[in-house]
């Protein structure tokens, strides 16, 4: 697992085929044009996010690294917990804050900790970028939203819900 800053997230997803745009945002990719959303908690942090993030990675399939990109934080702030999110980071031998590396970087391999970081994301109720490579390649893409939902971008159908327990 590697802590990316943002040119360097920026950086990884352009050497896997996605555009940047000037302020750093990814954007959209034509070729996914199948969309699925789940909407787990509407009204603020979840205690589902364990739950969740399963489905979010069940929905992804298969991966050979994954780019789990921070975007916002602070929005729901009674929900996070800042001293567990460091600790995991500190465990990893991170220091520096999210806000200086938002990019979480994880090698095949590395599921355990990918669900680690994305139910922290999901639990916050942070906005969030998962993106699988496959290949060479990615024919799908999540969004995190801090609204309490996830929308699954694809080339081909796939239901995101269909992967909750």
């Amino acid at each position: 697992m590697n802590f990316l800053h943002i040119n360097e997230a920026a950086e990884w997803c352009q050497d896997h085929g996605m555009k940047i745009g000037e302020r750093w945002e990814l954007l959209p990719d034509g070729r996914l044009v199948h969309s699925s959303r789940l909407v787990y908690s509407p009204d603020g942090p979840t205690k589902r996010a364990s739950e969740i993030a399963h489905a979010c990675l069940a929905a992804l399939g298969p991966w050979d690294e994954c780019l789990l990109w921070a975007i916002d934080w602070d929005i729901w702030e009674s929900g996070e917990d800042w001293p567990g999110f460091y600790a995991a980071r500190g465990a990893r031998g991170e220091r520096h804050s999210v806000a200086a590396k938002p990019g979480h970087l994880f090698l095949s391999g590395e599921t355990e900790e990918l669900l680690l970081f994305l139910r922290m994301v999901l639990e916050y109720s942070w906005d969030a970028h998962v993106l699988p490579i496959r290949g060479s390649g990615s024919d799908r893409r999540l969004w995190c939203s801090h609204d309490g939902w996830v929308d699954l971008r694809a080339a081909t159908p796939v239901d995101i819900s269909q992967a909750v327990v």
